[in-house]
């Protein structure tokens, strides 16, 4: 056989157009994949973020219930706290009304003075506020789940004024003892003109009128301040700070009081040990105590220069 084999044209022409096609199909079977790729990559983060959603509101779900329980916790021990006390001021208030209707009985036979009976009735007064007091707190526990507040700014819980209703109670327990003890300084005054009681009785019954008489003023002014609060008179901070001006000025004046009595108690002794009926350790001991109350003075007018201070800002 000679020479080379040459091909045809219409061979060559057929050959090129499959190669064409065959390249075609290529590239489309390559570029498939890729874009398969592209929409698999989508759906995968569609995928991630759903399941970062989920965990976010399992998270959150959880975070929630912890709280709850600690929440739950909380009250639970706060109301156990609160019921033992309660169950102690019964115990407490039974008792004293107990000894009121001994106190009556040996009144009503001669045995005892009739202010005895008055002094049995301020306790028993006081016993039942307590009660009462108690009731309020675990009421307010089981409404707020939080300690109970005392505070002239204290917000109210579920529409209800614990506040005022706790501060009306304990004016309660100062007013019935103060009607107590200025009856007993009219008695004392009586005995003193006969000359069968010492005067520095009515020195000390006066002492604890002033103070009653006190207690019963702070609890009127604090609750004044609760109303102007609630009214929008005055912002929370200027509401406590009013009623720690109270309670300090109405301190201070008591103080100021125990002192003029402790200064005539001293001269008391000074002129008995003169006449040989004290000792000096009774006179040492009473201008002791004069000058714990002087520095007592002190210390409330510094507490009131500091809050006037601050209501001043």
């Amino acid at each position: 056989m000679s020479g080379a084999h040459e091909p045809r044209e219409d061979f060559m022409n057929q050959l090129e157009l499959r190669l064409r096609a065959d390249l075609r199909h290529r590239r489309l079977t390559a570029w498939r994949p890729r874009a398969w790729i592209l929409q698999s990559r989508w759906a995968l983060a569609g995928m991630v973020l759903a399941l970062s959603i989920g965990s976010m509101a399992m998270g959150g779900g959880i975070v929630a219930a912890r709280y709850e329980a600690r929440f739950s916790e909380q009250r639970d021990l706060l109301l156990q706290s609160f019921e033992q006390r309660d169950v102690i001021a019964r115990q407490r208030l039974a008792l004293v009304t107990q000894q009121l209707r001994d106190a009556q009985q040996r009144v009503a036979v001669g045995i005892d003075p009739p202010d005895a009976v008055s002094a049995v009735q301020a306790r028993v007064t006081e016993a039942d506020a307590e009660v009462k007091a108690i009731e309020l707190d675990i009421a307010e526990i089981r409404a707020s789940g939080r300690e109970p507040m005392q505070s002239p700014s204290a917000p109210l819980v579920a529409g209800r004024d614990f506040v005022t209703e706790r501060w009306k109670l304990e004016m309660a327990v100062p007013t019935a003892a103060l009607a107590v003890e200025r009856a007993r300084m009219q008695a004392t005054r009586g005995r003193v003109e006969v000359g069968i009681a010492n005067p520095a009785e009515v020195d000390a019954i006066a002492t604890r009128v002033i103070e009653l008489e006190s207690a019963v003023a702070t609890l009127h002014r604090k609750l004044e301040l609760r109303q102007t609060f609630l009214k929008g008179g005055v912002p929370p901070a200027t509401a406590d700070l009013q009623a720690l001006e109270a309670e300090t000025e109405i301190r201070r004046r008591t103080l100021l009081h125990r002192i003029d009595a402790s200064r005539r108690r001293v001269q008391e002794i000074k002129a008995k040990i003169q006449v040989g009926t004290a000792n000096p350790l009774e006179l040492a001991e009473a201008e002791l105590h004069m000058q714990e109350l002087e520095l007592a003075v002190k210390k409330a007018d510094y507490e009131l220069l500091l809050i006037r201070k601050q209501l001043g800002k």
